[in-house]
């Protein structure tokens, strides 16, 4: 059968209305119409036409309808002898120029997305000082003088770092004064504190620290994720404290993953020791070693430590995605965290779908959709910062 004729404008009209909106991608009404063998064959040629693509940097110069006019009499006059391969990519091409047409028309500012979108991986912060100052960090040159003497740097390395004199560094009564760094999506950025602690800071995440360490402790305060590698001073304890868990050690390299949004927080240790404590006082203190993790789930306050790869939480450090045996959901969701997208899913199961994969981070999403949809378990269609997730069989 020549499904190319049986491919009506309407039909395509009714695809391209649904990629406008993903999120209506999901209504029952469109999912049980894809069920029909001819429409997933019109969806597919949409979806994997990608040389068509090509043609939205020109798209001021192409007339959908002109094209489609001009295709449809093709059809009319040459319908006795067209293969029907011929007709299923002519078809394909000028429904993907549709496709681009109905993505791109009334909302022209897309270039200015697809521009944000490639910022993933960029070296950005915002610096609070305690006056309220707010400072933008980048790949610039910055020395600050601090109201109480502390010298602050950034330099081209994208390195926020504090310098205390000798006289300073001898200084243990002065009173706290406090900073606060935030990163924000697609960004992460290095910090290297007062006392030689060193601390890399993933996006979306918030730490707020003194400029010069006081008294018997060094607490810090951390909304998000870090991996800290602590200068060690056995008599100066350095404590972490999130929403939910506090963490203590003297000297060490450790990650921790405290999103507040996140059902689950965890600590991982590389190397050295560190205790964690429930910040509610419900469980004991857990002493951690080398390549084991505590991980709290917030809602239930049940804890506990595991046995962990601790590439799988450090990664990120090294600008890899790091994936074992992963439910997709939680995959999206890191993702999502990093590139700044939204993502839906037509039907709930497939958010329990279990991927391996190493992925370098600091590619295009396009690039990292593409590894994933290469599982053939999963598809996906993305509009702008949409992302809408398909079961494989769906596509078929």
């Amino acid at each position: 059968m020549n499904y190319c004729m049986k491919w009506r404008e309407d039909d395509m009209e009714y695809i391209i209305r649904h990629l406008g909106q993903p999120e209506s991608l999901s209504d029952e009404e469109f999912v049980q119409w894809l069920k029909e063998e001819e429409h997933r064959m019109l969806f597919e040629a949409i979806r994997n036409d990608r040389e068509a693509f090509l043609y939205k940097t020109d798209f001021g110069n192409i007339s959908v309808e002109e094209e489609y006019k001009r295709f449809s009499g093709r059809l009319r006059e040459r319908k006795h002898r067209l293969y029907v391969r011929w007709s299923v990519a002519a078809a394909s091409f000028l429904i993907a120029l549709g496709t681009i047409w109905g993505l791109y028309r009334d909302e022209m500012q897309s270039v200015e997305v697809a521009k944000n979108e490639i910022y993933a991986g960029r070296k950005v912060a915002e610096l609070i000082l305690a006056d309220g100052q707010r400072i933008r960090l980048d790949d610039q040159v910055i020395n600050i003088q601090e109201q109480n003497g502390i010298q602050i740097t950034n330099d081209t390395n994208c390195q926020l770092a504090y310098l205390l004199s000798d006289e300073k560094k001898e200084m243990r009564d002065t009173a706290l004064v406090y900073n606060t760094i935030c990163i924000p999506a697609g960004a992460d950025y290095m910090l290297r504190l007062s006392d030689g602690t060193t601390i890399h800071l993933n996006c979306e995440t918030e730490f707020r620290y003194p400029v010069q360490f006081a008294g018997n402790e060094r607490r810090v305060f951390l909304s998000g994720e870090a991996f800290f590698d602590v200068k060690k001073a056995e008599e100066w304890p350095f404590i972490v404290e999130t929403e939910s868990m506090k963490i203590q050690v003297t000297g060490t390299r450790f990650n921790v993953k405290a999103y507040q949004q996140d059902e689950f927080v965890h600590t991982t240790l590389v190397e050295g020791q560190v205790s964690v404590d429930q910040l509610d006082g419900s469980g004991a203190t857990e002493i951690l070693s080398p390549a084991q993790q505590f991980i709290l789930d917030t809602h239930s306050g049940i804890a506990q430590v595991r046995e962990v790869d601790v590439q799988l939480y450090t990664g990120w450090v090294d600008g890899m995605f790091v994936f074992k045996n992963q439910r997709l959901e939680d995959i999206m969701q890191t993702l999502a965290r990093w590139y700044s997208i939204q993502v839906y899913y037509t039907e709930p199961s497939v958010k329990n779908i279990c991927l391996s994969a190493h992925l370098d981070r600091y590619e295009h999403i396009d690039t990292i959709l593409n590894i994933i949809q290469a599982t053939h378990k999963i598809d996906f269609i993305r509009k702008g910062d949409v992302v809408t997730v398909f079961p494989k069989q769906e596509m078929k």
